[in-house]
């Protein structure tokens, strides 16, 4: 497999030294341009705010202390060596893997990622990760985490095709709690994000319950809602309920219970998964929290 690093590190350096008017149209060409598959298929907008983002201007000085943060971890050649750990606990058990990934990490806004400790990822299409991140003390450890959780959706979404107009809450719980589960089984759980760890036990009760009634639900834009819960992204009045979130740490806990349950690996879990079960259903952990 071929691993891209984005060398964002010296972009950042030359993009800082050009006039504010010239900044937008090259972090376009040279931030966004390696992933111009990826918005095309999403048709995500190309922009600082789309991607929850640091702005281009205005900001220089917090931009060159939040760089030198991820020089000092030496993120980039980090970023690499998780993406060889990821492959090789994946090929172990035959899981196909993208043959090239383009992997660029992104200074992020503040503002906009309070709710996510700093920092957030997106991988759901084979080939591309990007990781956003405000770089602090909190959540630079997690930064290996956080891109085995986005590369674990890589080799899925390679592996499992499906019509996103039909996918089911039951199967895009288990997406969210595989990779999860995969980033703690790597790095081990204090390491796992906040959409898990940031959900008391009173929010996770009260998004049991409403996810535990809705796991035939379908479609991505219905499915969504039981995932991201009360989020900002969301209109109000798509509002189900579900705390913020919620999704994510029902469907980590759920398959954290199948994996208790079946003494499997999440590498043997996530085979399971492309070979067609509804390990979320066959976890049995809605119809524990029924009872509980």
């Amino acid at each position: 497999m071929k691993i891209n690093i984005l060398d964002t590190r010296k972009l950042y350096i030359e993009m800082l030294s050009l006039p504010d008017n010239e900044r937008s149209s090259f972090f376009d060409e040279e931030f966004l341009q390696p992933f111009a598959p990826m918005f095309e298929l999403t048709r995500m907008p190309r922009s600082t705010e789309a991607l929850s983002c640091l702005a281009l201007s205005g900001v220089d000085d917090t931009a060159k202390d939040m760089l030198n943060r991820l020089i000092t971890v030496d993120a980039w050649n980090e970023a690499k060596k998780t993406i060889e750990f990821a492959i090789f606990n994946l090929q172990k058990f035959g899981i196909k893997i993208p043959e090239e990934i383009t992997l660029g990490i992104f200074l992020g806004d503040p503002v906009r990622l309070a709710q996510s400790e700093g920092y957030t990822g997106v991988g759901s299409m084979p080939g591309y990760v990007q990781i956003i991140i405000v770089p602090n003390a909190q959540n630079l450890p997690k930064l290996p985490a956080c891109i085995a959780h986005e590369f674990h959706h890589n080799t899925l979404f390679l592996n499992v095709k499906w019509n996103f107009m039909n996918v089911t809450l039951s199967q895009y719980l288990a997406v969210e709690g595989m990779a999860e589960s995969f980033a703690a089984e790597l790095y081990g759980e204090d390491f796992i994000g906040p959409w898990v760890t940031g959900i008391g036990e009173a929010d996770l009760k009260k998004a049991n319950e409403i996810i535990g009634k809705n796991l035939g639900a379908a479609g991505f834009m219905e499915v969504r809602k039981y995932i991201f819960g009360d989020h900002p992204m969301l209109p109000k009045s798509e509002a189900l309920g579900v705390p913020y979130c919620g999704g994510y740490a029902a469907g980590y806990h759920a398959i954290q219970t199948y994996i208790r349950k079946t003494g499997k690996t999440i590498t043997e879990v996530t085979k399971d998964f492309i070979d067609g079960e509804d390990i979320v259903k066959q976890s049995g952990y809605f119809n524990n929290s029924k009872k509980g």
